[in-house]
């Protein structure tokens, strides 16, 4: 049972990261909020229908426990002091460096739509199954994210 929840760890936790992170916004929040992703997860003693499953549910779960912290009232009252990025390899591409400050100054749930589509590679009828909503919610929220990262990083980067 351990080997079998190491390998799903293993094999999800850079997902569950960054989505964490792309919702938290800072790197010490994400691994707190990724940790108790997984912490729920042997809680529940989940058992999944495929690879895919496990990764829809883990998705699913870091995206409202973010939420859930969002929403906590000491939340508001925290000063983020972090500006490094994820990859601090990265830091000299200066693109890429004012992409991930412009998706840090979105709201979490554009944050979120915008990596699952960009960087996981999610379609976004899939995005809406996993996120569980309708379609075109998806589609006025990816389009509304577009356009508010637009505004944030100018339209010279979009040339």
């Amino acid at each position: 049972m351990e080997s079998v929840f190491s390998e799903l760890y293993e094999r999800h936790i850079d997902t569950v990261y960054r989505i964490c992170y792309a919702m938290m916004g800072n790197r010490q929040d994400a691994e707190d909020a990724a940790q108790s992703v997984f912490v729920k997860l042997m809680r529940s003693k989940m058992t999944f229908q495929s690879v895919e499953h496990e990764k829809a549910w883990l998705i699913a779960t870091a995206r409202n426990h973010c939420r859930d912290e969002h929403r906590r009232w000491w939340r508001k009252k925290v000063v983020k002091f972090e500006t490094g990025m994820p990859d601090e390899q990265h830091a000299d591409r200066l693109p890429q460096h004012e992409m991930m400050d412009g998706m840090r100054r979105l709201p979490p749930n554009h944050r979120l739509l915008l990596y699952l589509y960009y960087y996981e590679g999610y379609k976004l009828l899939e995005i809406a199954k996993m996120l569980k909503l309708n379609i075109n919610t998806v589609k006025t929220r990816m389009r509304d994210a577009r356009k508010r990262l637009k505004l944030e990083l100018g339209d010279d980067f979009f040339d």
